[in-house]
C-alpha cells in the first residue's frame, strides 16, 4: 500500500510501503528517508532507489519510507527545510545524496542529532574531511566524481585528435556553482583532456544547474553567442539532454559534440542514437544496494561489518556495445534494440 502527502513549503513528497517481512518478523517496521537534490525514476537517486529498495524487499525487511527532494537541485534552502521535517520524523535511518554538502551539513547535523543513522550517496568524502555530523554515518556508497570528469576529458580528447584538433573550442556546463561534485567533474574534464595532450579552448562557461530546461537555454544563447563552439561538456546526465535538446532544435546536433556524464536510461538511448557522444556510467541500482546492505548489517546488530566506504565502477558508454555490455539490462526498457 502507498499513500502519498505534502510536506510544507518544498513540495516534498513522502511515500510510505509496508512489506512482509519473513526474515524480520520480529522487528517493529523501520523507519527510514530518502532526501536527494532532484529525484526521477530515469535518473541517478529514481534508478538508486530501485536497488535500494530491491535489497530491502530480499531480505524481507518491514520499512515505511518517506521520500523528499526540493523543486531544483540549486534550492538549498528547501533542502534545509527537508532535513528539519526528516528530523521529527522519528526516522530510523535517511539515506541522502547531497545537493552541496556545504550547503546542506546544517540540516544533517540537525538529522543526526535526532539520533538518526545516515546513508550517505552521490558525495565522495576526501581524504582529511572531518563533518560535524560523521558519527551518525554508516556508509558512503560513492565514486569518484573527478575521475569521472577525468575519463570523460580524455575520451573527448582522442575524439578531437582523430580529427586533427589538439585545441578544441570547448563550453562547460556547470551545475550549480556551490555542487562540489560539478566542479570536480569539471575539473577532470580539463585535466583528461591535457593529460592526453589536448589543449581545451574553454569560450564561455555556463550554468546550467543540473537542470535540464535550464541547460537548453543556455545552449540556445550560447550557440548565438559563440557560433565557433565545437563541444560542450555538460556535467551530469540531464544537462548533457537539454544541451542535446537545443542543438538538434538549432540544426547543430551534428555540428557540435555534446558530452553526459552519469549514464541515466534516456541518455543512453541518445549514446546509442549517436546524439550524445559519450556517457561515463556508474550503476546507480548497485550503489543503492549498497547502501541497503550497510542498513541491513546495521540494523540486524553487525555494524562492525560495513564497509565505510564503497565505491562503484565507472565505465566509458560511447555505442551500443558498451551500454550493452555494462548497464544492467533492467535499465534498457528506454529501447528495444538495446534490450535485445
Amino acid at each position: 500500500m502507498q499513500k502519498r502527502t505534502f510536506l510544507g513549503a518544498s513540495l516534498a513528497v513522502l511515500a510510505t510501503v509496508g512489506l512482509a517481512a519473513p526474515a524480520f518478523a520480529d522487528s517493529h517496521p523501520v523507519r527510514i528517508g530518502f532526501v536527494s537534490h532532484q529525484h526521477d525514476i530515469t535518473d541517478l537517486f529514481g534508478q538508486l532507489e530501485i536497488g535500494f529498495r530491491e535489497t530491502l524487499d530480499a531480505a524481507g525487511l518491514q520499512y515505511e519510507l518517506f521520500q523528499a527532494a526540493p523543486t531544483a537541485s540549486n534550492r538549498h534552502d528547501e533542502m534545509l527545510n527537508i532535513l528539519e521535517n526528516m528530523a521529527n520524523l522519528n526516522l530510523d535511518y535517511l539515506l541522502f545524496g547531497p545537493s552541496s554538502l556545504e550547503q546542506n551539513t546544517t540540516g544533517l547535523v540537525t538529522v543526526a542529532d535526532a539520533g538518526v543513522k545516515l546513508l550517505m550517496v552521490d558525495y565522495e568524502p576526501k581524504e582529511g574531511d572531518t563533518f560535524p555530523f560523521e558519527d551518525a554515518v554508516l556508509n558512503w556508497s560513492v565514486y569518484n566524481h573527478y575521475q569521472m570528469g577525468e575519463t570523460t576529458g580524455q575520451w573527448i580528447a582522442e575524439y578531437f585528435k582523430e580529427r586533427g584538433n589538439e585545441n578544441p573550442k570547448l563550453v562547460m556546463m556547470w551545475g550549480p556553482v556551490a555542487s562540489e561534485i560539478s566542479h570536480d567533474r569539471g575539473t577532470g574534464v580539463l585535466a583528461g583532456m591535457r593529460e592526453a595532450g589536448v589543449e581545451p579552448d574553454v569560450i564561455y562557461e555556463a550554468y546550467g544547474d543540473f537542470q535540464r530546461e535550464l541547460a537548453y537555454a543556455e545552449t540556445e544563447r550560447l550557440l548565438i553567442a559563440y557560433p565557433q563552439v565545437e563541444v560542450i561538456v555538460a556535467m551530469n546526465s540531464v544537462m548533457g539532454l537539454g544541451t542535446m535538446s537545443a542543438l538538434e532544435a538549432d540544426g547543430k546536433i551534428d555540428d557540435v559534440l555534446v558530452t553526459g556524464m552519469g549514464g541515466q536510461p534516456d541518455e543512453l538511448e541518445m549514446v546509442a542514437r549517436g546524439k550524445i557522444g559519450v556517457a561515463v556510467f556508474r550503476d546507480p541500482r548497485s550503489m543503492g544496494a549498497n547502501s541497503a546492505n550497510a542498513l541491513l548489517q546495521h540494523w540486524s546488530g553487525r555494524e562492525d561489518e560495513i564497509e565505510r566506504i564503497v565505491y562503484t565502477e565507472l565505465r566509458t558508454l560511447d555505442d551500443v556495445d558498451s551500454i550493452r555490455e555494462w548497464v544492467p539490462i533492467e535499465m534498457l526498457d528506454i529501447d528495444a534494440r538495446l534490450a535485445n
